[in-house]
């Protein structure tokens, strides 16, 4: 555990930072004929506090917190600060973000520093550049899920617009511009990202070396992308994605993902994990549409051709079940060893089975409340019937602060995926400070 400075001591070094930064920008305008400056310095502070209402009688919580008599609630506090740079030389661009963030919880506190980017472009020419170092990747167009992304960090379906960390490469970019009609543009960006001890360890083992590609086409005003990747130990990817504006209010996309050859562990009849080789089609079909009196909805459904069936879901939860009765009957330690491994097999992405649905709904300055945007989120599991709600609110009161108060209410029965829950509520209140 890295040792953690007090939390004043952070608060006070960014405020010192934010005011200094505040003050220049008072007296910063523009004189004509002086040059802006090549480089930007800016970045966040956020303060969160959530509170979790625990679901005692959920089996993810019977087989984590099996040793420990809980509340019925309790609480986490994080700290995050993160800084960004950009510098500009001639055709050389580089940029730096950093993620420093203080977790404390009634069991524990730690403080942890990540390097989200840290990268250099050099731009030949208008239609060529040279990209390397670490930088985050935005391939597919959903929202909540990116079944194409296969050099994205994945994301958060409860929170798909927090920033993520990137992934190490070196590659190019290459561009091209038609005509008004027909094919009107054409990018292709290969990559080549390596594995050691250090960089991108989730890819694969030390000295493996992963290739990726993605072929963009700007087709009768339809974006359309083609993406590969390739390495050892890993299974192949191809994807596609699109997307187009049916109006101006109106967007359509859609995204579709082959993996041939990845690894399936799930729960025999025998209860044992098993592990078999298999290949899976998943894709995502969405829409976003504004109305005229500015309320936003976004929907997805979302098929994880990876994802478990019900039947395998099923002797997932009564695995965890029975594991749990003989724990209490035997007081055996090597049952909760067990449940933990099979729920960390099962339980790798944020929603584990096949079929999904997202809805988002949010609407800006509502009986003219200026600078608030409520909306409500809706996750529903198809395969089993739970899902969750989540209503929420951000407030933007004055120039760079940002406050955002979440609800998230998991709904469904025993063995169910929302019904299994750890939480049964869970509140969040952010203040975001730019600078």
């Amino acid at each position: 555990m890295t040792r953690s400075p007090k939390i004043g001591e952070i608060v006070l070094l960014v405020m010192v930072l934010s005011a200094c930064t505040a003050r220049a920008g008072e007296y910063d305008f523009d004189i004509p004929g002086i040059k802006k400056r090549p480089y930007e310095i800016g970045g966040n502070l956020e303060t969160r506090g959530i509170l979790h209402r625990l679901n005692r009688h959920g089996l993810l919580y019977k087989t984590k917190y099996y040793d420990a008599s809980e509340s019925a609630t309790r609480g986490e506090f994080h700290q995050i600060l993160e800084l960004n740079g950009r510098v500009l030389v001639g055709p050389l661009r580089a940029r730096i973000k950093t993620h420093s963030e203080y977790v404390e919880t009634y069991r524990h506190h730690d403080l942890d520093h990540e390097l989200y980017e840290a990268y250099l472009t050099y731009n030949t020419s208008p239609a060529f550049t040279l990209q390397t170092g670490k930088r985050v990747f935005k391939w597919g167009k959903g929202y909540a899920w990116n079944p194409a992304g296969f050099v994205n960090r994945p994301k958060d379906p409860e929170d798909p617009e927090r920033d993520l960390e990137g992934f190490t490469a070196l590659g190019a970019d290459f561009i091209r511009s038609f005509g008004p009609a027909g094919l009107q543009s054409l990018s292709f960006t290969p990559l080549i990202l390596p594995v050691s001890n250090h960089i991108n360890q989730e890819l694969g083992e030390s000295g493996d070396t992963l290739i990726a590609a993605k072929l963009y086409l700007l087709l009768y005003d339809t974006d359309l992308d083609f993406m590969v990747r390739l390495g050892p130990r890993r299974p192949e990817m191809y994807g596609i994605d699109f997307s187009r504006n049916l109006k101006e209010n109106l967007e359509v996309h859609g995204e579709l993902a082959y993996l041939r050859g990845y690894e399936h562990k799930a729960l025999d009849d025998g209860g044992k994990l098993a592990s078999q080789t298999s290949n899976a089609f998943s894709f995502l079909f969405g829409l976003r549409y504004l109305t005229a009196s500015d309320t936003t909805l976004i929907f997805e459904y979302y098929h994880h051709g990876e994802g478990y069936d019900s039947g395998e879901a099923d002797r997932f939860y009564s695995f965890l079940d029975q594991s749990c009765r003989n724990y209490l009957d035997t007081k055996n330690q090597q049952q909760i060893d067990r449940a933990g491994k099979v729920r960390q097999a099962y339980l790798r992405d944020k929603n584990f089975m096949k079929d999904y649905l997202y809805l988002k709904v949010s609407q800006k300055e509502p009986f003219d409340i200026l600078y608030l945007t409520p909306y409500i989120t809706l996750i529903a599991n198809l395969n089993d019937g739970s899902f969750s709600v989540s209503p929420s609110a951000t407030y933007r009161p004055v120039t760079n602060l940002e406050l955002t108060l979440r609800t998230i209410f998991p709904i469904g029965g025993s063995m169910t995926e929302y019904g299994e829950k750890q939480d049964r509520c869970r509140m969040e209140l952010r203040v975001k400070y730019y600078f």
